[in-house]
């Protein structure tokens, strides 16, 4: 009876293989084939990306009792501070585009 489970097991982490290895590779296929309609989803990508970088890059690395006590590096605290923050400015972004959005349906 375990053989049977062990080989269930192994065909479930071959199928979750090719599964992953599938939403890597086809999306980067379809980008390249089609690159124009590709451009989109990059530029949003990057923007995305650039917001985290800048906001790990103005979080501050701060220590103290309670960092000592979960044993959070300086390092950890500015990756956790930066995550806060893009977090932040990405529901800013939201609900200003959100109020823009309706703002703009008045005027037309």
């Amino acid at each position: 009876m375990d053989s049977i489970i062990n080989i269930g097991l192994y065909i479930t982490y071959a199928l979750v293989a090719v599964a992953l290895a599938s939403m890597i590779l086809f999306p980067i296929f379809n980008m390249v084939t089609n690159f124009q309609r590709a451009k989109g989803g990059l530029l949003s990508a990057l923007v995305l990306f650039v917001i985290i970088a800048v906001a790990i890059a103005l979080s501050p690395a701060e220590q103290g009792l309670l960092y000592e006590k979960y044993s959070i590096s300086p390092f950890q605290s500015k990756l956790i501070g930066g995550g806060l923050l893009a977090t932040y400015l990405l529901f800013a972004g939201i609900f200003l585009a959100a109020i823009y959005t309706e703002v703009s349906k008045w005027f037309k």
